[in-house]
């Protein structure tokens, strides 16, 4: 009796609110704000530009990943983790939106949210049954193939704003089709900012996992349109 009167607590323990925080003391404090600075420096411009990949202002990446954060402090059970958007999830989420609505429009956000916390549902639900071991029946080839075509569709949707065309929507042949027939169109200074930052993560992830290459790409190619004033030649920004 006594045993399963204690696994009925742990049980009701591992639901309570803050419980991430057992066991911590003020001396972890400088430790904490230090990995809190680094998070943020590292996941605030990834979030940004995963917002990008699901039709969204990058503004809304900011304002979920801070909603996120608060919300997994206070229900989550891992100190270590970080909750954010995904960029493998996000692309999947645009691919099906832009069948039924304009991309970045009032539908298209509302529908957006709804999915958002349907899906999120279905991950509590998951927990709650402990169906995690359905992830053993995926093969490798599958996950495989998925990340690739998670990968081609990104970097399909991301060419436009890379070469500084117009942003193409629909199936993704045709959208490769429309933008081989644009590549004349091409704005060198939108191509040089892109592959200067790619250049730039790209290089620093060599060096350390601990370099934030994406906070670095996005000062120094701030500072570059600001300095050769790059929004009078063409280059999109977001203000």
């Amino acid at each position: 009796m006594d045993r399963a009167k204690t696994a009925t607590g742990v049980k009701l323990a591992s639901w309570l609110p803050m419980r991430a925080l057992s066991g911590w003391s003020v001396k972890d404090l400088n430790g904490d704000l230090s990995a809190g600075i680094t998070l943020a420096a590292i996941a605030i411009p990834e979030q940004m530009a995963t917002a990008r990949l699901g039709g969204f202002a990058p503004q809304i990446g900011f304002f979920t990943f801070v909603a996120g954060s608060v919300a997994f402090a206070l229900l989550g059970a891992n100190r270590q983790l970080s909750a954010g958007a995904d960029s493998t999830i996000t692309p999947l989420f645009a691919g099906g939106l832009a069948l039924i609505a304009t991309s970045g429009s009032p539908h298209y956000l509302a529908l957006a949210a709804m999915l958002a916390l349907m899906a999120g549902l279905l991950v509590a639900l998951s927990g709650v049954f402990r169906l995690g071991w359905i992830a053993d029946l995926l093969s490798v080839p599958v996950t495989t193939g998925f990340l690739a075509g998670i990968s081609v569709h990104i970097i399909v949707s991301q060419l436009p704003s890379l070469l500084g065309l117009p942003a193409e929507s629909g199936e993704t042949v045709r959208r490769v089709g429309e933008i081989a027939a644009n590549i004349h169109l091409t704005n060198p200074w939108s191509l040089a900012i892109g592959l200067g930052v790619f250049a730039i993560v790209f290089a620093a992830g060599q060096v350390s996992a601990r370099i934030p290459a994406a906070l670095i790409g996005m000062v120094l190619a701030t500072l570059g349109v600001v300095a050769l004033d790059l929004r009078n030649r063409g280059v999109e920004v977001l203000g």
